[in-house]
């Protein structure tokens, strides 16, 4: 199985505009079109996701329609789960993955989660300082999911480097 982790792309801040609550920050309108870029750069190196799990923070549904879009994927593999909110458990997020009986999965979620997914995955703790910037996307193959999910890491890009992937 591969994993792709991938952090929401550059979102509006706490304000008037989401009534200073969290979970409503949307996309800025160049946060979107750097996430279509990105998108589009994946979809040039040739990824396919068969499922998409997104955390149910506004930012990032927007950011798992995007990349949907971009890489002509049917909005239908999209799911929203609690499992990707901040500060969820990595439990429940193992679970919402085992359910998933696909080859390829892509967890749209917020740092600094994802960054202790990306240890705890490949390093066995959630520790290691792994910095994970707004619309980057790290690639994982599953080596195991019993007692626990483990694997190695096969890339890590940043959405610069998929943007300009997407230029070329």
């Amino acid at each position: 199985m591969e994993l792709y982790l991938i952090r929401h792309a550059a979102a509006e801040p706490v304000g008037d505009a989401n009534d200073f609550l969290d979970e409503k920050r949307k996309l800025t309108a160049e946060g979107r079109e750097r996430m279509q870029q990105a998108a589009r750069g994946l979809h040039i190196l040739g990824v396919k996701f068969d499922s998409i799990l997104t955390s149910p923070l506004f930012r990032a549904i927007e950011t798992a329609q995007i990349l949907a879009d971009a890489m002509e994927i049917d909005r239908g593999i999209i799911t929203q789960t609690p499992a990707l909110i901040p500060g969820a458990t990595s439990a429940s997020l193992t679970n919402a993955i085992r359910k998933q009986a696909v080859e390829s999965i892509a967890l749209v979620g917020h740092q600094p989660d994802l960054g202790q997914t990306i240890s705890r995955i490949v390093c066995g703790y959630p520790d290691a300082a792994i910095q994970f910037r707004k619309g980057s996307v790290c690639a994982i193959t599953v080596t195991e999911t019993t007692p626990t999910i483990r694997g190695t890491l096969s890339w890590m890009l940043t959405s610069k480097q998929l943007r300009l992937i997407a230029k070329e």
